[in-house]
């Protein structure tokens, strides 16, 4: 007998579809009851489950408000590489949740720049890394890897 779950469907908790699905799981929430309390369509959440979509950023946020998790947690952005400045700037940006535009205005700088850094066309000047620090400190301690979260679901 075949499997009525599509080939893409994922339970080991280390992807965006997996984690979406687990949470919601832990929460005993259905696709439908997490569509209402969202506003995101019962078709785009089951998309992104079964991890024939990526969700976009706002949706990551409005899910993880919906089910108690992080950001970072639901994008898996403990697994972005942080080896350089542009990769910290990203991954920083990332795990808070911030689209470019949001993060570049935050920082005080336009998205072309951001972008620019985030890609190592060019590294941030002095007086824009004293704006980055504070997004980096969750990179420096460990937070980023949001184990309480994995661990919980």
């Amino acid at each position: 007998m075949q499997s009525l779950r599509s080939p893409y469907y994922d339970e080991s908790g280390k992807t965006p579809a997996a984690r979406i699905r687990l949470a919601r799981i832990k929460k005993g929430l259905s696709i439908k009851e997490l569509s209402v309390i969202t506003g995101i369509s019962t078709t785009s959440i089951s998309k992104m489950e079964n991890n024939h979509s990526r969700p976009s950023l706002p949706n990551l946020r409005t899910l993880a408000q919906a089910l108690d998790v992080s950001v970072a947690y639901l994008g898996c952005f403990e697994n972005l590489p942080e080896q350089t400045i542009g990769q910290r700037i990203r991954k920083a940006r990332l795990y808070h949740g911030f689209t470019k535009e949001e993060f570049a205005q935050r920082i005080g700088v336009n998205e072309k720049t951001l972008r620019k850094w985030e890609t190592g066309y060019f590294e941030p000047l002095p007086h824009h890394l004293d704006a980055l620090v504070p997004h980096f400190k969750v990179l420096n301690s460990g937070q980023h890897t949001n184990q309480e979260n994995a661990s919980d679901l």
